[in-house]
C-alpha cells in the first residue's frame, strides 16, 4: 500500500485514501473485508472526487487484460513504478460464440477489449470518445458515446461480478436479475468492487468517418435533429469563439461489400479535405482516421487513437445531459455562454444519447443531448464558472455527467432520478455498513 498522491488522469484532482493494488481476487477480497472504508480506483478518467475514500483506494489494474499488441499512451499508464500498460497481466476475455457475450476483467481498458473482439469478428455496439478508459468506471458513471439510437455503454452489460464489503463475491445476470442489474450497472461505486463484466457484442462492422464544417449556429439550430440522424454517430464541435460550429463529425456504419456514401454536405457545409482535430489548430495525428476511409468500428467510433495522447491532455471536463425535447434551447443556452467562458473553453462537443434503463443514468428513460466542455486546466477559474454553466442547463432539466466537474443544487439533482430510492435500497442491501459510501455520494445521491 502507498499514499503517493494519485491524481486524476488530467491532474486536476488528487485523490484521498491509501492505495492498495492486489494481484489476485483472493487478495482483493481480503483487502476489502479488512478495510473500514473502500472505493475503487480505475483508469482515473474522472475529473472530480467520485473516487475519493476516507480509508482505502483499491486498484484492480493488476487483474486487467492487456492486449499484447497494444501500448496505451504513457499518460494513461498507472502511477510511476507500475508495469507498462502494454504488459499482459489479467486473464484473457471469455467470448461465448453462441450468445456473442464476452466476460472480461472489469479493470480492462476498452482499447484492449476492442482488439481482442476485432480479432474474433466481434465488436461492441458503441464506444466513448476515448478508448483509454476502464470498463468498470465507464459503466459506473454512465459514460456514453454518440448516436440517436445508441444508449450509454452500460446498456451493453448483461452481467456483473462484485466484491462486497465482507469480501464475498456476488453475481448479477441480465436474464435472472434484470431489475437489479439496472441498479448495479450505473452504481457510482456504491455496491462494491466490480471485478468482472459480461458485455453483449455484435458482429464486427466498419465505420467511415467524415468531418464537415464550419456550420453557423443558426443552421445548426434549425437542422440539429436531421443532422443528428445522418449517421451512426454524430458530433458537433465549437470553440465558442465565433457564432459557428467549427466541425461536424459523421461516423457512418458501412454495410459489408458496399462503399461508404457520405453526404455531399451537412447543414450546408462541405466535407473537409484534410484530417481535423476537435480543437482547431491542434495536430490531428492522435485522432482516428477520417476522410471517409472505412475501417473497423473500434478504430473509428472513438475520436482518438489508444496509443496516442487523447483529447488535449491538460484539461478539465464538464458535461450536462439535457432532455432531447430541449435540444434547441440547449444550443441557444450554449451560445449564450460565449462571454462568461471566454478564455476557458478549448472545445465544446454536442451529441445525442439514446434513453436507457439504468436507475442512476442521466438518460434514464429519456433521449438526451449531451453538451460537453473541454476546459483549460485552471482549477480555480473553472470552479468559478461552474455555477454559470449550471444556470444555463439546469432550467432545461440538464443533469451533470457523474464523472465530470459540476456545481448544482443537490436537491434538484436528486429529484431528477425517479429510481434513486431504489438505487439506495439496492446499495444498502449489498453494503449495509456503507463501507463504499463517500462524500461524493453523500453530497449528490444519498
Amino acid at each position: 500500500m502507498d499514499t503517493n498522491g494519485m491524481t486524476t488522469w488530467a491532474g486536476n484532482h488528487t485523490y484521498t485514501g491509501t492505495v492498495a493494488r492486489p494481484t489476485t481476487l483472493d487478495e482483493a477480497a481480503d483487502v476489502v473485508a479488512r478495510a473500514r472504508k473502500v472505493r475503487a480506483v480505475g483508469s482515473r478518467h474522472s475529473f472530480n472526487d467520485i473516487v475519493d475514500s476516507e480509508g482505502l483506494l483499491v486498484s484492480l489494474d493488476a487483474l486487467a487484460y492487456r492486449h499484447p499488441a497494444l501500448h496505451l499512451h504513457d499518460s494513461d499508464a498507472p502511477d510511476p513504478g507500475e508495469p507498462a500498460s502494454g504488459a499482459r497481466r489479467g486473464p484473457e476475455p471469455e467470448l461465448d460464440d453462441a450468445t456473442g457475450r464476452v466476460r472480461v476483467s472489469a479493470a480492462t481498458r476498452y482499447a484492449d477489449l476492442v482488439l481482442f473482439l476485432q480479432e474474433r469478428g466481434r465488436a461492441l455496439p458503441n464506444l466513448a470518445s476515448l478508448p483509454h478508459i476502464g470498463i468498470a468506471g465507464a459503466l459506473a458513471t454512465a459514460t456514453h458515446g454518440s448516436g440517436v439510437r445508441n444508449p450509454v455503454l452500460a446498456s451493453a452489460a448483461t452481467g456483473l461480478e462484485l466484491l462486497t464489503a465482507d469480501g464475498a463475491t456476488h453475481r448479477l445476470d441480465r436474464d435472472a436479475d434484470g431489475e437489479a442489474l439496472d441498479g448495479a450497472t450505473v452504481s457510482l461505486g456504491a455496491l462494491g468492487l466490480v471485478t468482472a463484466v459480461t458485455l453483449q457484442t455484435v458482429p464486427a462492422f466498419d465505420v467511415a468517418q467524415t468531418v464537415y464544417g464550419p456550420v453557423p449556429v443558426g443552421d445548426a439550430l434549425d437542422g440539429f435533429d436531421e443532422a443528428s440522424d445522418l449517421a451512426y454517430s454524430v458530433s458537433l464541435f465549437t470553440t465558442l469563439r465565433e457564432d459557428v460550429f467549427d466541425t461536424v463529425w459523421l461516423k457512418q456504419a458501412v454495410e459489408p461489400g458496399r462503399e461508404p456514401a457520405a453526404p455531399a454536405q451537412v447543414l450546408g457545409a462541405p466535407p473537409l479535405g484534410a484530417k481535423a482535430h476537435p480543437i482547431p489548430g491542434v495536430d490531428p495525428e492522435n485522432c482516428t482516421d477520417q476522410l471517409g476511409v472505412p475501417g473497423p468500428a473500434g478504430d473509428r467510433l472513438p475520436h482518438f487513437h489508444a496509443e496516442h495522447l487523447p483529447s488535449a491532455g491538460a484539461e478539465i471536463q464538464c458535461e450536462y445531459l439535457v432532455p432531447r425535447e430541449n435540444a434547441r434551447a440547449a444550443l441557444t443556452a450554449l451560445a449564450g455562454l460565449r462571454e462568461p467562458l471566454a478564455g476557458l473553453v478549448q472545445v465544446c462537443e454536442v451529441r445525442s444519447v439514446a434513453a436507457d434503463t439504468a436507475w442512476l443514468s442521466p438518460m434514464h428513460r429519456q433521449d438526451c443531448v449531451g453538451v460537453h466542455f473541454t476546459l483549460v486546466r485552471d482549477v480555480a477559474r473553472v470552479t468559478a464558472v461552474l455555477p454559470v454553466i449550471d444556470a444555463a442547463f439546469a432550467p432545461l432539466g440538464g443533469r451533470p455527467h457523474w464523472g465530470k466537474v459540476f456545481r448544482t443544487d443537490p436537491a434538484r439533482l436528486r429529484s431528477l432520478y425517479p429510481r434513486r430510492s431504489d438505487a439506495l435500497e439496492l446499495a444498502r442491501s449489498y453494503d449495509p455498513a456503507e463501507k463504499f459510501i463517500n462524500d461524493f455520494l453523500r453530497r449528490w445521491v444519498v
